[in-house]
This record gives structure tokens, sequence and C-alpha cells, in this order.
């Protein structure tokens, strides 16, 4: 399957443990339920829209250790295509510890391992453009910059998710050539000093070409380009594990929103596709198919019948969605 879709971003081992409480200083707890699994936000995202049937192939690093090998394996397992992961030497995959409450509080340790060397990852250009969108997840300036130039050279659609750990980045240069923009409503706030209304929205999309998608948990989500406001309600599903949400999320909009251009048919993907994600533990154990998805939207009233026959006909976006 053609690469229609490349993820740039981490690659980890997650360790996740269930807890009554958060310990106090020395203090030692037992887990009430532990798993070890595969994540990382470009992670979550390849392995999510490869089982939506898209084409794609990850930009990453993995330590040469049996975590690293384990996850491309599931990668691969999944339809992606991890060719352009690096494999270090000497260095351990990224590893990120999460112990929660039921109440939902957390404490949350990573260790970026051979994830710390995205930034001096060689772009094989030639492998790179022959996709049409480049879904960049996480703060990575240099990597941004040099993605935007062979994007807008190239005329593929660049997306963007820096996530919570983007404080520091310079969004000006980046936004300027910013196709679509996923956010959470504390990202929107801390980031840019917006409110997630619609007359705050509308301007702040204004300043970017493109999409700005805002995630707002159980309030479901909205986008907007500066003039069309879409939003979407979550689906009620037992929710068992929110990790991972956000990147089924982007890898939902982001397959229909390339094959039909219609933001609010977008973010009910989107949604459905997360939701079916958090009814497992894990964050990648949940991810749904296309036919899951559609069967979870047509029991709330939503048809994507013709984002379907897109799969069938080959049919897809080809150019930029910039004003």
């Amino acid at each position: 399957m053609a690469r229609e879709v490349v993820a740039i971003g981490r690659i980890n081992v997650d360790i996740i443990m269930q807890v009554d409480r958060i310990p106090a200083k020395n203090e030692h707890v037992t887990s009430e339920q532990g798993l070890i699994s595969f994540g990382g936000s470009a992670s979550n995202f390849a392995a999510q829209i490869a089982k939506l049937g898209v084409g794609t192939g990850i930009v990453g690093c993995v330590g040469d250790d049996f975590y690293g090998q384990q996850a491309l394996k599931d990668l691969s397992s999944a339809g992606v295509d991890i060719s352009s992961v690096l494999v270090l030497d000497n260095q351990p995959t990224g590893i990120f510890f999460l112990a929660e409450q039921r109440n939902g509080d957390r404490v949350v340790v990573s260790e970026p391992g051979a994830n710390r060397f995205i930034e001096k990852h060689v772009l094989d250009e030639e492998a790179l453009v022959k996709s049409t969108l480049v879904h960049l997840a996480g703060a990575f300036p240099m990597m941004a910059s040099r993605v935007q130039e062979i994007s807008t050279a190239n005329g593929m659609i660049f997306s963007f998710d820096p996530g919570r750990a983007a404080g520091s980045l310079d969004f000006k240069p980046i936004l300027r050539r910013t196709d679509l923009l996923f956010l959470n409503q504390g990202e929107l706030r801390n980031y840019f000093d917006v409110n997630p209304n619609e007359k705050a929205l509308k301007t702040f999309a204004k300043t970017i070409p493109g999409i700005v998608i805002v995630k707002k948990g159980v309030k479901g989500a909205v986008a907007t380009d500066g003039f069309e406001y879409c939003s979407s309600r979550v689906f009620d599903v037992p929710a068992v594990d929110t990790l991972g949400a956000g990147d089924a999320f982007a890898a939902g909009f982001i397959t229909a929103w390339t094959r039909s251009e219609r933001i609010e048919q977008a973010l009910h993907v989107g949604n459905a596709v997360a939701a079916l994600t958090i009814t497992k533990k894990g964050a990648q154990m949940g991810q749904p198919t296309m036919d899951e998805t559609a069967r979870l939207l047509k029991k709330n009233g939503v048809s994507i019948e013709s984002i379907l026959r897109t799969f069938k006909t080959g049919k897809r976006r080809k150019g930029k969605g910039r004003r």
C-alpha cells in the first residue's frame, strides 16, 4: 500500500499503573492493575490511521532493545511502514510511565530515550514527498521547519499536534504554513491565550492558512477555518482508558477530511474513533477499524457512506487546503 500519510514523532513503551491513591514521598503502594503496552503520539496516530485503512509510514527513533523491536513489530502488524524508523545502538526505547487514581489524578514520568534524536533524524525527502500529508506529533522545532519546507515545496498537507510540552516552542513561523492544527482546550489557552468559543476560535483560525481543531474532552470537539464553524458531540461508550484518545481522534479526523473535505463529518469520525479507542486499556489496544467506526456512527445517526466509498475507488484529497 502506498504511503498516503507519514507520522513523525515519539515511539514509546507505556507502563500504566492503576492505584487507589498516588503514593506520598518514599511510600510504597500496590497497583490494582498494571499494563505494559506501546504508545507515543506518533506511534498511536500511525497505528490508528493505518487500522482505518490509510497507507501510513512513520519517522521516529527506537533503541536496539527488546521494546524497540517489539514496538516496530506491532506497528508493522498494524500496517505501518517502519522503514524510516532509526534503530539506535546504545540507546533505550522511550519509556512513558503513568500512575493514575480512579478520580483521574495522575503522575507521569517519561524517559525520552531514543526519542531525543528525532531532531537529528535525516529525512528521506524522496520517500516523504510520495505522501500527500505529513503529521508532526510533538514539539520538534527543527523537524517542523524542515518538514514544512518540504511540504510547501511539494504541495503536501502539513498537520501539527504540538502536545502538552510545547510551551517553549516559537509557534509563529510554524503556524504560517500549518494546514491542520490539533489542540486541546488547555493547549489553546496556554499557548495562544485563546478561549474555545466560536468568536475567539474563528478570529484565531484566520491567522493560519488552514483549520484549527480543538478537542474538548467530554464536550466533544470543534473546528473552524475562520469562516465555517462546526462541532461534534462525544459518543456514549463505556470509558476504560483515555490514553491515546487525542491521537486516535486526529487519525479519524484526517482520514475523513482528506476524503470528504467536510469539517463536520471529519469531527464526527474523529470522535467516533476516539470513543472506541477508550473502551480498552492502553493507547492502542482499542483502536478501531473503519468498519467498526462506521457502525458506531450509524448507530448514532451519522452516515459516512461517501467516505467508505473512497476506500473502494481510491479517491482522496490530493492538494492543499489553504485559503
